[in-house]
């Protein structure tokens, strides 16, 4: 098994390098860097394509977070523009827990 701290330091290291070009601030809310992960590849997938969802959203002065809690894993973005319908119903079918309101902070979760 590996640890959560071989995941996302790699994407986050990625993650800080876009930004700063971009001018989007990063966080990094993580419980327990030394959590032991069985599924991974499910995680970092998960880290990586959200990611690439909040870069599209967001702009210059939005924030992005990535952050862990027990066995929920979260990326989380301030971009003003909202998810569209069709994206948010196709993430909770595909079993992810979806916050998404217009002029509050779009939160993907996964639950492993």
């Amino acid at each position: 098994m590996i640890k959560l701290i071989d995941i996302i330091s790699p994407i986050y290291q990625d993650l800080l390098k876009k930004c700063e070009r971009r001018k989007i601030s990063v966080n990094l809310d993580i419980q327990d860097l030394t959590l032991r992960i069985e599924d991974s590849e499910r995680v970092e997938k998960f880290y990586n394509t959200e990611i690439r969802r909040a870069l599209k959203m967001c702009e210059a002065g939005d924030k992005i977070t990535l952050s862990q809690s027990g066995d929920r894993f979260s990326v989380k973005n301030s971009a003003k523009t909202p998810l569209d319908t069709d994206i948010v119903t196709k993430l909770r079918a595909d079993g992810f827990e979806v916050r998404a309101r217009f002029g509050y902070d779009t939160i993907i979760t996964l639950v492993v």
